[in-house]
């Protein structure tokens, strides 16, 4: 976002969004959600996903502010290969709390939580990525980073990485990011 220097693509666009002072803002469209197969059994791929194409390690932050109401509503960053090789991670609004989430998937997923004690205003979010890792982290206050998640994730010459948002269970929501940034490593 910052300075337009990147060249987005959506992988499924929400009905409502603008784009602003280096601010998405998108109203997370109702039945909208990622996932693969475990537990629940079926398989879902459109949700919102506003991404550039990427190569090599990187490191990408953005700030999100929500309006969560309904059960599963979920915003935050991912990273794609392709339907069956990502990883979405960032806030998930379940049983009314909010919790900071990672969902893994290579042709399953797998999903954990943190509940978070409050319910913050914004919340920021890490994604780092070495090698064959991503490192994610998420802070409260935009200074103290605490890591979620060390995940394996399949070496790639190019991958997707961008904003993600979805409402699977209500009537969707409103989302804002703030200063998405994507530097090389």
């Amino acid at each position: 976002m910052a300075g337009h220097k990147y060249e987005f693509f959506w992988h499924n666009p929400p009905q409502e969004w603008s784009f602003s002072h280096e601010t998405l803002v998108l109203h997370a469209d109702p039945k909208t959600d990622f996932w693969r197969k475990t537990h629940y059994g079926f398989v879902r791929d459109n949700g919102h996903f506003w991404y550039v194409n990427q190569k090599g390690d990187f490191e990408a932050t953005v700030k999100l502010v929500a309006e969560y109401r309904d059960q599963y509503d979920q915003a935050g960053l991912m990273v794609r290969l392709d339907n069956e090789n990502w990883v979405k991670a960032g806030v998930e609004y379940v049983n009314g709390v909010q919790h900071a989430s990672v969902v893994v998937t290579r042709e399953f997923s797998d999903w954990s939580v943190k509940s978070l004690e409050t319910a913050p205003t914004a919340i920021w979010l890490k994604m780092r990525r070495e090698h064959d890792f991503l490192e994610i982290s998420y802070s409260i206050d935009a200074e103290r980073f605490q890591m979620l998640r060390l995940a394996y994730f399949p070496p790639s010459v190019e991958m997707q990485v961008g904003i993600m948002a979805a409402a699977p269970e209500g009537n969707g929501f409103k989302a804002l990011f703030e200063k998405f940034q994507l530097r090389n490593l």
